[in-house]
């Protein structure tokens, strides 16, 4: 069990002023055995009222609108979360059982799919299933910023056989899913600085269980979950619009530390 202090911030740049920004950041810790927030601190500049927000997936977070005329926005979350505990039991629903719209499976997914269970008999377990598809994933997919969107779905990442944690995410997903194993997409954070983090939960003897296939390990006291859903669209930290013409680009800086008690 371990405390781990955070510091989440996102930079948002205009190319030129917008108005009637409507913002939604999912900041906060997810309650579980697993982890529990202690402290919870979120600003915003400029200056915006913030409402708590609960989505259909059970995540939370804050909402906000800028009216007037502004060319940037920053959201700083901090908080203190306490992790390692062990998970509390929650039904499955259903739809975590059936292909969404970024882990749809195509030819390449199937064919990875029959080159992992080749031999039907070497995995007997779901976990040993699960251990399977994330070390064949960690071993043939590679890491690449810059390559795939947000919009790059399972099947398109594996057959470009590059991109980032959310497509690793969405491809250990696909093929859980085709095993037959429920699966559900993680978004949130992990020790060292960096961005946000994707994994994967699977469903593994009526418990769900942590999977991170970018790193081929499975999920630790070091992580802070902050949303699950189907895929990247149900777990998005951040989403907004705004009225006017403007291109915009983003910045996202993670700090996550042990804190060790004296």
């Amino acid at each position: 069990m371990k405390r781990l202090r955070f510091s989440y911030e996102i930079n948002l740049f205009m190319s030129q002023d917008v108005t009637d920004h409507h913002f939604q950041i999912k900041c906060v810790p997810m309650e579980n055995g697993g982890q529990h927030c202690e402290a919870l601190f979120c600003v915003t500049d400029p200056p915006a009222d913030l409402t708590e927000v609960e989505d259909g997936f059970g995540n939370k977070g804050y909402s906000g609108v800028i009216e007037y005329a502004h060319s940037g926005l920053k959201v700083k979350a901090e908080g203190l979360v306490r992790t390692g505990g062990e998970p509390e039991y929650e039904p499955l629903l259903l739809m975590y059982k059936f292909q969404s719209e970024m882990t749809r499976p195509g030819v390449s997914i199937n064919r990875a799919f029959r080159d992992i269970f080749m031999d039907p008999d070497a995995h007997a377990s779901a976990r040993d299933k699960a251990m399977a598809i994330m070390e064949w994933i960690y071993g043939k997919f590679v890491y690449a910023p810059g390559v795939t969107t947000v919009k790059t779905t399972a099947e398109e990442a594996l057959l470009g056989g590059c991109g980032v944690c959310q497509d690793y995410a969405h491809i250990m997903i696909s093929l859980l899913r085709l095993g037959g194993i429920p699966a559900r997409y993680v978004a949130g954070l992990m020790t060292g600085e960096g961005a946000t983090h994707a994994w994967v939960e699977a469903r593994i003897e009526n418990r769900w269980v942590g999977f991170d296939p970018t790193h081929n390990r499975l999920v630790s006291d070091d992580y802070i979950k902050l949303t699950h859903g189907r895929d990247f669209i149900d777990g998005a930290v951040d989403k907004g619009c705004f009225t006017g013409y403007a291109a915009q680009s983003q910045q996202i800086y993670v700090k996550v530390e042990e804190v060790i008690d004296q």
